[in-house]
């Protein structure tokens, strides 16, 4: 979970891939379940990966969250002011996918 985490507290990213869409659901859950491991079940990295989808992040940070080779290295300084909001406003959220089933 630790990773996860990491990667809600930075949010992302922003600002250096170029061009493009919005990278899809999938990319975002394959992401998620690279960096993850078996810390986090396909469910969750679903749910993880459809509330960044859904998120007010700029393409270009969701962008650097899919391509990072560790999102552990992403900081809030390669987040854009719209984005570093965006991103702290996706702490309940995420943290909400990662509870347990109710």
């Amino acid at each position: 979970m630790i990773t996860v985490l990491s990667l809600t507290a930075c949010g992302g990213g922003g600002g250096e891939s170029s061009g493009g869409d919005r990278p899809s659901i999938g990319d975002i859950e394959g992401q998620i379940t690279q960096s993850s491991g078996d810390q986090v079940s396909e469910k969750q990295a679903t749910c993880l990966a459809k509330t960044y989808y859904e998120s007010d992040l700029s393409d270009e940070a969701v962008r650097l969250l899919v391509e990072a080779e560790d999102v552990s290295t992403i900081s809030p300084e390669d987040l854009s002011k719209a984005d570093q909001k965006a991103s702290k406003e996706l702490y309940e959220p995420l943290v909400k996918c990662l509870s347990p089933a109710e």
